[in-house]
């Protein structure tokens, strides 16, 4: 609004803070883009990563039953390894998950979304 009641002579010395500006919000938009497909692909591999570590999980269940059924599985220490590792991982699904739809719906909380 300033510049069109300035005229033809402000936006003509000023075109290259004009260029600029605006190459400035479609840089941004491009790295928020951007972020928002990485955050995508990493739920994605973390997800697989859960699925490959459950299975870990379930053999070595299986092996240690099959070995000493008297045993109690989770006094197995590599098998608290595990359950760790899928802690871990689960908790960055999440963050990663909130962090895009936070970036999806940067205003709005999720009552609004579901509404």
């Amino acid at each position: 609004m300033e510049n069109e009641e300035k005229g033809v002579r402000y936006t003509m010395t000023h075109l290259g803070d004009i260029v600029v500006n605006a190459l400035d919000k479609l840089w941004s938009a491009a790295l928020s883009s951007t972020k928002g497909i990485s955050l995508t692909y990493n739920i994605h591999e973390l997800k697989c990563k859960k699925v490959k570590l459950q299975k870990e999980i379930g053999q070595r269940v299986v092996k240690i039953k099959e070995r000493s059924p008297e045993l109690e599985i989770f006094e197995d220490e590599e098998l608290s390894t595990l359950f760790t590792e899928l802690g871990i991982i689960e908790d960055n699904i999440n963050a990663s998950i909130y962090e895009r739809e936070e970036r999806l719906y940067p205003k709005k909380d999720m009552k609004e979304q579901c509404a």
